[in-house]
């Protein structure tokens, strides 16, 4: 009898081997779930994020590059706006030439001119005018001083009328040199 008690301990009850067997499966599950599964969802994690990253990152570059080529379109623009600009500033070593210019207009339009040169802020010189004439000889020395391929900059023009048919005409100018 005591063999058969024995064998009848080495032989376990059906509910003992599967609570056994039981145990054992999730064991073995919560180990894979630890040891395999944890990991690959952190990794997947991880490349999700370095994946928004990249994909931010790429589209702050296709900005500035949308940019770039925005700005280099516009640049033969700005480049053909500032020539004009670029040929109206005059060399500083050409001051003589305006002043015989501006001497030349003034007989040409039939108006006596007086016209003197102060040195103005940087890169810059003051030419003051007065000039006498009749109304229509001034306005026309004006409006060719205002054609001619230089800039320059008039704050403001005092009128006086010297006699029946004569006005004089005072201004500063300033003119911007290279």
């Amino acid at each position: 009898m005591l063999k058969s008690n024995n064998m009848a301990n080495k032989k376990k009850s059906p509910t003992i081997q599967l609570i056994i067997s039981t145990l054992v499966v999730v064991f073995l599950a919560t180990i894979i779930v630890i040891l395999v599964i944890l990991p690959a969802i952190k990794q997947i994690k991880n490349l999700k994020d370095d994946i928004q990253n990249i994909e931010q990152k790429s589209e702050d570059q296709y900005k500035k590059i949308k940019l770039l080529k925005k700005s280099i379109a516009e640049l033969d623009t700005i480049k053909e706006k500032i020539n004009p600009i670029r040929q109206s500033i005059i060399e500083k070593n050409e001051a003589i030439n305006l002043i015989q210019e501006l001497e030349d207009l003034a007989i040409e339009k039939k108006v006596t001119q007086t016209l003197t040169i102060q040195e103005g802020a940087e890169k810059s010189f003051i030419l003051n005018f007065s000039i006498r004439g009749t109304f229509y000889d001034c306005l026309q020395y004006l409006y060719t001083l205002e054609q001619l391929p230089f800039y320059l900059i008039i704050d403001s023009l005092s009128w006086t009328k010297t006699a029946e048919q004569t006005v004089s005409l005072s201004f500063s100018a300033s003119v911007f040199t290279k």
